[in-house]
């Protein structure tokens, strides 16, 4: 078949979408098939033009396409008598971050008209999928709750694993991913002031934005933890980050309310390195176990710096934790065929 991948693309940054879209691609093409990723700009800032996007979705034409792959809010909303979904995440501002500090939209009467295009679309166009998949019950739940449509959930694997290895259990913790707001790598940070042993972190990925990186060089330059956190605000190559997750005692990845576990911790356990979550993370805790793959706390510097102090104090477990993570990718078959079969059927 001849499969578009349809994603969205914000200019020089990529992060796990970008990478998913480009992973599903390069498989469906190794099995036989045409496939190629349509990437379509989409900025919401400001608000308002997140309803041009939205048309300008409705508005392409994928003739001579025999299958469309919707990905991301609003790529998914394009027309095709042959679209499935394996859908990422919608355009959560508009659902469940709606009336939280993550909200990033007008309360007022604008907010509201807009929130409104968005969830009108969604209830209209995501209908036209023949199937829809998604990442984590998480995202099965909300998909549910809010837009009252049935999804089935096609768990995400790496691209390619084989360069991930484990060297040693270092004195550092490894938190890699793009540098945002909803990542809360600030809270990581922070927790590092309340830790008791010596150790480190280090931080590395793209910052979204200007004051993502600024917020965390301020943390850091104020409470004087130059000499225990390494802040990489970059792209970091797949050896750089495999050589780095290879040292660490452990990994970090405490998003806020993720639809999936995420390619973190998948790394982490390919690693074979326990991972530290939050309870309020979502998706992360399919893979993360408290006590048997990782620690699950409490979203708060303390109890993150609490649970970087276990690690550092208990190497055993730690080597334990991260074995029972590769296990459970394991039993859990996260695999590319299940993947390609499903979404090519």
């Amino acid at each position: 078949m001849k499969i578009a991948v349809v994603n969205n693309c914000v200019p020089f940054i990529s992060g796990g979408a970008e990478h998913l879209a480009e992973s599903l691609s390069d498989q469906l093409v190794q099995r036989g098939h045409e496939a190629m990723v349509i990437r379509i700009p989409f900025q919401w800032q400001p608000p308002e033009r997140i309803i041009d996007h939205v048309l300008a979705c409705r508005l392409l034409n994928f003739s001579g396409v025999d299958r469309v792959i919707g990905l991301k809010f609003p790529a998914y909303l394009v027309p095709h008598e042959n679209k499935v979904l394996w859908l990422l995440h919608q355009f959560r501002q508009a659902y469940d971050l709606w009336g939280t500090p993550y909200q990033d939209l007008p309360g007022a009467a604008d907010g509201v008209r807009i929130r409104e295009v968005i969830i009108e679309a969604d209830n209209q166009y995501l209908r036209e999928a023949r199937s829809i998949y998604t990442l984590s019950p998480v995202t099965v739940a909300r998909l549910k709750k809010f837009n009252g449509l049935n999804s089935e959930v096609l768990f995400h694997p790496l691209n390619r694993s084989d360069h991930f290895f484990c060297s040693d259990y270092g004195d550092y913790i490894f938190y890699p991913s793009r540098i945002t707001r909803g990542k809360r790598q600030a809270l990581v940070v922070e927790s590092m002031k309340h830790t008791k042993s010596p150790v480190r972190l280090v931080i590395g990925g793209q910052p979204e934005l200007a004051s993502d990186r600024e917020t965390i060089e301020h943390i850091i330059r104020d409470a004087k933890l130059e000499s225990r956190v390494d802040f990489l605000p970059r792209f970091l190559s797949e050896e750089e980050k495999a050589n780095l997750f290879a040292g660490s005692l452990g990994c970090a990845y405490t998003p806020y309310d993720e639809d999936s576990y995420g390619y973190v911790t998948l790394e982490a356990y390919h690693s074979r390195k326990p991972v530290i979550t939050c309870t309020d993370s979502g998706g992360t805790t399919i893979l993360v176990k408290d006590g048997d793959t990782g620690l699950v706390v409490t979203p708060s510097p303390q109890a993150i710096g609490e649970a970087m102090d276990r690690l550092y104090e208990d190497r055993t477990s730690a080597r334990r934790m991260g074995e029972s993570g590769y296990d459970l990718m394991n039993t859990l078959k996260i695999n590319w065929d299940t993947v390609v079969e499903r979404l090519t059927a």
